[in-house]
């Protein structure tokens, strides 16, 4: 791994549940880790789904292996430019410990956007 590339600042975020004022639940999602990882993109395709055309971006995200918070698909990734302040959210499809080896993680992960 080449920590030069780590030039992204990223939130690693769970899903927590918790209530309203009426007592209704609510589903919101909390900031668990943050750290500095490279974003890739692995490839890119137009999906038609529900009367539209959506944009699925999968994603290579290359971060330290970690023993403080164990990350699994459930989470997601949230990315702010630095220069734009336009907010990236990634859904993690996959985690994987390169060799093994407790040295990185690659989280395979996509960004679904509407296309106009």
């Amino acid at each position: 791994m080449d920590i030069g590339k780590l030039n992204r600042r990223i939130q690693i975020q769970s899903q927590t549940p918790s209530q309203d004022a009426a007592g209704q639940e609510l589903q919101s999602w909390s900031t668990i880790y943050t750290c500095w990882a490279e974003i890739t993109i692995q490839k890119s395709q137009l999906i038609y789904s529900t009367a539209e055309f959506i944009s699925k971006v999968v994603t290579r995200v290359t971060m330290r292996w970690t023993s403080s918070v164990v990350i699994n698909p459930s989470m997601r990734i949230v990315y702010t430019e630095a220069t734009t302040g336009v907010v990236h959210t990634y859904e993690i499809q996959a985690v994987l410990n390169t060799d093994q080896r407790n040295r990185e993680l690659i989280l395979m992960a996509y960004e679904l956007d509407g296309v106009s």
